[in-house]
């Protein structure tokens, strides 16, 4: 069965804050409810956003690497890069591997007496 590749679930904050209540075996009764709704809701947001990265703000790219290219400029958006891979022989199942890329500090970077040398990479600087 083909399927369109679109939802229409949208649902607003009153949807979600009665939802939960139901969720809890209780009944919203005034305005008063959904106003602490939204403070819980808006406190727990907050608390997601302390704990570390946002899952809901990761993107996965890809870059095409080019041998002899030493430095790649990533997209104006990005703010990290979490993890790294290189994929070699892509969509060939029998040989296609993910190779893990190290991340490398300011200073191990800076200490690396050759950095033109030619090869796999292996490490990462950003």
């Amino acid at each position: 069965m083909a399927t369109s590749g679109t939802t229409s679930f949208d649902m607003d904050f009153p949807e979600i804050a009665e939802e939960a209540w139901e969720r809890a075996g209780r009944e919203m009764r005034s305005g008063y409810d959904l106003r602490t709704a939204r403070r819980s809701m808006n406190l727990l947001t907050i608390e997601w956003a302390n704990r570390g990265v946002n899952m809901w703000t990761i993107d996965e790219k890809s870059v095409d690497l080019v041998k002899g290219t030493q430095s790649y400029t990533l997209p104006a958006d990005t703010v990290d890069v979490i993890e790294q891979t290189i994929r070699t022989n892509e969509g060939v199942q029998a040989t296609q591997n993910d190779l893990a890329v190290t991340r490398v500090s300011v200073s191990t970077y800076s200490s690396l007496p050759i950095k033109l040398t030619q090869g796999r990479p292996s490490q990462i600087f950003i």
